[in-house]
């Protein structure tokens, strides 16, 4: 640390116990009786779009260049891809900047080794 103030550190004390768990309880959404709600395990429509989007499911993939996570939608008639996030320009530019954080860090371990040596 660059502060020159002391860094004074004292213990806390224990915690002596928790609140009580509260049950869930499900709740009506609002200004729905609770009555006019479809029983659970019915087939029932969550959401609708007016058939305005197509069928799709999203696809979790590691990219093997950075180890990040790619979410891809994906169409569920033709398996194509949709949409994916990071897009490919990207996943492009995080992978060049990770090659370029490696070289610059084994052109700095290489100068330090011929300083230490000479």
């Amino acid at each position: 640390m660059s502060d020159n103030r002391e860094l004074h550190i004292e213990p806390t004390s224990p915690v002596r116990g928790s609140a009580p768990v509260q049950p869930v309880r499900p709740e009506s959404p609002a200004g729905t009786p609770a009555a006019q709600r479809p029983e659970p395990g019915h087939d029932s429509v969550a959401a609708s779009t007016g058939g305005n989007l197509r069928p799709a499911y999203a696809q979790f993939v590691i990219n093997p260049d950075t180890n990040d996570v790619v979410i891809r939608i994906m169409d569920s008639e033709t398996d194509a891809v949709l949409n994916e996030y990071p897009s490919k320009e990207v996943q492009a530019m995080s992978s060049y900047l990770q090659g370029y954080a490696n070289t610059l860090a084994r052109h700095r371990a290489a100068v330090q080794s011929s300083e230490s040596a000479g």
